[in-house]
């Protein structure tokens, strides 16, 4: 699991920064942002992943975007790159369409190899691509790193929507589809979405029938995003999580 989850730094990286922020939550309704409820957050190891699933049964866990070193005195690293792609509704068919529409996008336009890009269904309303930064020519300070991860996913949004004009900003297709502004924008750059779902962990939530529901965060091959239909991919999820 630590492996997978810091996939993206590179060894040298990895020797340096040890330090994240890992954070749980309750599971919430569909009608309740995640940054309205109490968390229950430390900074610890990165070695100490496997301490924090088990201390909250592999539920609701998450990590900090941010990496801080050993040393403590070098600027903190954000990763991966993160395109998190969500339907309020829970259209997971239309979720699915736009992100094969954004893998290849990622691959066709902006050259990312495949090798430095993993694909996620989050078990609920969407799915994650998580890119190496250094695929993208992000680095530099902290702020350098922010900055040049909201300007790209702008670019990324602003191709998804096609020239089409929606209230949303961050909307990019008919049926709702929104990508999430983790960066901020030009006006405001910051980490507005600072968390990231750990892999494999089980996504609990309170559906609008009432009712608790599980599925886990799984990885997708390019294959299985291209050809399975959303719903297998959401029954996968949800058997895996029993």
């Amino acid at each position: 699991m630590e492996g997978s989850d810091f996939w993206w730094l590179s060894p040298n990286q990895r020797s340096r920064y040890q330090y994240t922020e890992f954070g749980h939550h309750r599971p919430i309704s569909d009608d309740e942002a995640p940054c309205s409820v109490n968390w229950d957050t430390s900074i610890c190891s990165l070695d100490e992943i496997q301490h924090w699933l088990g201390r909250f049964q592999n539920t609701n866990v998450y990590r900090a975007l941010k990496i801080t070193s050993a040393s403590f005195d070098e600027e903190e690293i954000i990763g991966p790159f993160l395109v998190d792609i969500d339907n309020g509704d829970e259209d997971l068919e239309d979720a699915l369409v736009v992100t094969r529409k954004t893998f290849h996008l990622l691959r066709d336009e902006f050259r990312v190899d495949i090798n430095s890009l993993r694909i996620f269904f989050t078990g609920h309303k969407g799915f994650n691509l998580e890119i190496r930064p250094q695929a993208l020519d992000i680095r530099g300070s902290t702020c350098d790193q922010i900055r040049k991860s909201a300007n790209i996913l702008h670019q990324i949004t602003v191709a998804l929507r096609g020239g089409k004009s929606w209230q949303t900003t961050n909307r990019v297709s008919d049926v709702g589809t929104v990508v999430d502004q983790i960066y901020g924008d030009r006006f405001c750059y910051t980490l507005k979405h600072p968390y990231i779902r750990l892999h494999g962990s089980l996504n609990m939530w309170i559906s609008s029938d009432g009712k608790t529901r599980t599925r886990m965060k799984i990885e997708l091959t390019v294959d299985e995003l291209n050809k399975l239909p959303a719903t297998e991919i959401a029954s996968r999820a949800e058997k895996l999580a029993t």
